[in-house]
Parts: structure tokens; sequence; C-alpha cells
């Protein structure tokens, strides 16, 4: 019998991914771990639950020693993807260009699902999006639908990008909890600051007001 190894990140695609994390997630603390590595052959490799028993041991094991490896690579961010859709028809789908651009709808809906697996087509349809404009390495991607819009598409997006996205936006948000967290901080400061000013100020208008009423009384 014959089956389809992935040779890399780029041939899975995101619905196999959340299928097997789903599975490894509510059978990851049981002592046989015979069942996921037949679900990951299953799953990544196309394979029927009833075949894999018909595999050579030596197969068996390089497969699942294959399969292991990849999916523990941390990829590099993938700006860019091509996409089949049932019609035919090949989409080129990019990154969002610049973050600092990111509206505030696009970062909300981002924040909601990029942390949740049964969710990450979700994401996917806010990062990528249909390129309607390139010139060499800068591209136009349209404009922000909703995650509606491209929800079911970007199932198929390939998990190099998923991966790689991820670990960036992870990144990003922690450099952005930092910036604010120093701009927290310097605001506390300049608002004690203000508050000791304030309050230096209000004591010496009780002083002045003070030194007043005796020299009246004087």
């Amino acid at each position: 019998m014959t089956f389809d190894l992935p040779s890399t990140l780029r041939d899975i695609k995101l619905s196999q991914w959340s299928q097997f994390i789903d599975i490894y997630e509510k059978n990851k603390d049981a002592e046989n771990t015979e069942f996921l590595e037949k679900k990951m052959l299953q799953i990544f490799c196309g394979t029927a639950l009833n075949d894999i028993s018909k595999l050579g041991l030596a197969t068996f094991d390089k497969a699942i020693q294959h399969l292991n490896t990849l999916l523990r690579q941390e990829p590099s961010l993938v700006s860019r993807f091509k996409l089949i859709g049932t019609d035919g028809v090949e989409v080129e789908f990019g990154l969002i260009p610049n973050f600092d651009k990111m509206s505030y709808g696009e970062f909300i809906d981002l924040e909601k699902y990029i942390y949740d697996n049964s969710n990450l087509h979700r994401a996917m349809a806010v990062l990528y999006r249909p390129i309607k404009f390139s010139n060499k390495e800068k591209y136009l991607i349209h404009e922000y639908e909703g995650t509606e819009y491209l929800a079911e598409v970007m199932k198929d997006t390939p998990l190099d990008a998923v991966l790689s996205v991820k670990v960036f936006f992870y990144r990003l948000a922690r450099k952005l909890a930092n910036y604010t967290m120093v701009y927290t901080l310097k605001e506390l400061k300049e608002h004690h600051q203000n508050k000791k000013d304030e309050l230096s100020e209000k004591n010496g208008e009780v002083i002045n007001q003070y030194i007043h009423s005796l020299e009246k009384m004087s």
C-alpha cells in the first residue's frame, strides 16, 4: 500500500492540524500513545485506520518520527501563499503589510481568535487576504470585511503560515505589552509627580494664608 506523507509544513492544511490538536488535547494524558500516532497518520497522510496495521513496522516508525519533526518546527514568517479554490482558480493571499495601520476591528477579531485552536481559520481570515495589486515585494490586500467572508476558505491555509504568524503575533503582543507597561509606568510617574506638585502648591497656599493670618493678628 502507499500513502501521502507531507514533506513540509506547507503540505499540511490548517483544518488537518486543528482536527489533530483537538484529538491530542482530549487524549494527551493517556498512557497509550499508539492511538495518537495512528490518528497522526490518518489525518496528515489520509490513511484509513484499518490500513495502518498493514504498514511495515519500520515504515510506521519513520513516518511518525517524520511527522513529529515537522510539527516541532518553528517556520520563518510566511508573507504570501497561494490557494486553489473549488472552481480551480488560484488566488494569492498576503499577510497584512503594516500592522501599525491595523484597524481596531481587525485587532479585536484577531485577539479573539488567534489563541483559539478551533477558530484559527477566522484569525487567518484577519491576517491574510487576497492580494489585489503586487509590485515585486510590495503588495496591497483587499479591505477587511469580517471573518465570515473568508473563514471557510482559510481552513486550507498551509500550516507553515499558521504557525509562523502565531509565533509572530505572540511576540508582537508581548512587545506591545512591554510598551504599554512602560507607557503606563511613565503615566503613573507623571501623575504622581503632578500630585506632588499640586500638594506642594496647596501646602504653599496654606502656609501663605497662615502667614497672612499671623500678620493680620499682629
